[in-house]
């Protein structure tokens, strides 16, 4: 890695918090595909809790747990590939900036969607560390500025962004610090002391930008954190946390002729391959990168997201702690009213990675979905009036079924969180696919899960400062 790599990684590592046990990996686990660890968590809160779980947060209700709101989203895929297989980071924050073409029976049809940003509303929108004063490239001292912009200014954008937002000094996640925007440079000090005190934040901070770490200088902090962010950034858009080795991808490499059907997968795997590319229209708008080039799924780089918002009619998910109001996802950014339910596509790589057998993940930004099978039938059959739904004998559920083991015992589906904005009868739900048909999609999403797991940093070895470290 890049000196700049390995000081994002270990930041990603280690229990920056207060108390001092989480870390970003606590939320983002890469055995479980860079989401959640916990297996009963994503069973019933999803939500996860802070490092401190009885912490003043003034979001929580008296007698709730201090926990998010939301799932939390995989770090991993966070990127994008260009021809040459460099990377180029996340789109910013565009409103109707990203397009899809659908075609129909009348021609083609182009449609337009607000794309971009990090967070399930987008709000971490790309520019944050560039418009903000925490500029990352300053030197008072130091002849490389424009040398160090040309290295880096590739991870700013809305990964960056995130980390900037910042869960180390967010109460509801890591905690340190008051979390009040008046008391933000005290709490960046804290952190940023935290960094200093490692075995190796001094070390990699002066290799990665050619300055020491000063946590005294008031006027540096805002720089510090930046680069601290960026750093992150660095290592989340990394090949290392994006290795792009699938069995998919193993098989697309090893299949000459790189069309399907691939000789590496099963004909099951195959069969659910055409569907999500036909039939099933899984890739018609929202699961599908790079939409002018791929348009059969042999693209080597693919992301499985068109990184738009959707409101897919998730239903309710009574169980986050206090079980609050529906998320408003979008709108809580464009105050739209059209985007009200609108929350970022994930990608669908390392959707079914886990630690182990019998591990529950959860799926979609409220965690209501506990696997792939439910979500896939759900897709298929949640229009209630739909001739699919009727053929699965599948009916609306009655008031007080609310979770998925619920709705399943009773074959219903509750109504959507947002039902004004929802897909459900557009898009999806009633696409006609039988039971058969459903279990090659979800052996074929089983295909895109990585083969290489990333390992939490070795203890730290001080070494001298090499230039071949600085970029590859």
């Amino acid at each position: 890695m890049t000196y700049l790599e390995e000081l994002g990684k270990r930041l990603f590592f280690e229990n920056i918090s207060e108390p001092k046990r989480q870390s970003c990996s606590s939320c983002h686990y890469p055995p479980a595909g860079g989401t959640n660890q916990h297996s009963g968590v994503n069973l019933k809160q999803v939500a996860v809790t802070g490092a401190d779980p009885n912490g003043d947060n003034n979001d929580t209700p008296p007698g709730v747990k201090n926990a998010g709101g939301l799932k939390p989203p995989t770090n991993k895929y966070v990127q994008h590939m260009d021809e040459n297989g460099d990377v180029v980071g996340l789109k910013n924050f565009q409103i109707n900036g990203c397009n899809s073409v659908l075609n129909t029976p009348r021609g083609p049809i182009t449609l337009f969607f607000t794309c971009g940003g990090a967070f399930w509303n987008g709000r971490a929108s790309g520019h944050e560390i560039e418009d903000s004063k925490a500029n990352a490239f300053s030197f008072s001292e130091n002849a490389k500025v424009s040398e160090f912009k040309r290295m880096y200014e590739k991870y700013l954008g809305p990964v960056a962004d995130q980390a900037f937002a910042s869960p180390f000094i967010n109460h509801v996640e890591q905690g340190i610090g008051e979390g009040k925007p008046e008391t933000r440079l005290e709490d960046i000090k804290l952190v940023c002391e935290q960094v200093a005190k490692s075995a190796w934040g001094n070390e990699l901070y002066e290799y990665a930008w050619d300055e020491p770490l000063d946590c005294s200088d008031k006027n540096k902090l805002d720089t510090v954190f930046a680069r601290f962010a960026i750093a992150l950034s660095a290592w989340q858009l990394s090949s290392e946390n994006n290795p792009y080795d699938s069995k998919r991808d193993k098989a697309l490499l090893a299949t000459e002729s790189r069309t399907f059907p691939l000789n590496g997968l099963t004909e099951l795997e195959n069969e659910g391959h055409e569907l999500f590319y036909g039939k099933a229209g899984c890739a018609a708008i929202c699961h599908r990168s790079n939409q002018d080039v791929d348009t059969d799924g042999t693209l080597l780089h693919q992301r499985y997201t068109d990184d738009a918002f959707h409101n897919i009619g998730v239903p309710r998910n009574y169980e986050l702690p206090g079980s609050p109001e529906p998320d408003e996802g979008l709108y809580g950014v464009t105050e739209d009213e059209r985007d009200i339910g609108l929350h970022k596509t994930p990608t669908l790589r390392n959707v079914d990675l886990r630690p182990g057998n019998g591990f529950t993940k959860a799926y979609t930004h409220n965690g209501w979905f506990k696997n792939l099978e439910t979500l896939v039938h759900f897709y298929n059959s949640a229009d209630v009036n739909g001739a699919t739904a009727k053929g699965f004998g599948i009916t609306r559920c009655p008031e007080g079924v609310q979770t998925q083991a619920e709705a399943l015992a009773n074959n219903c589906w509750p109504a959507s969180e947002f039902p004004d904005t929802s897909v459900i009868g557009v898009a999806i739900g009633n696409l006609g696919l039988t039971s058969d048909e459903e279990a090659a999609i979800v052996a074929y999403l089983k295909t895109l899960s990585d083969t290489s797991i990333v390992q939490s940093p070795k203890p730290y070895k001080s070494a001298p400062y090499d230039e071949s470290r600085m970029e590859h």
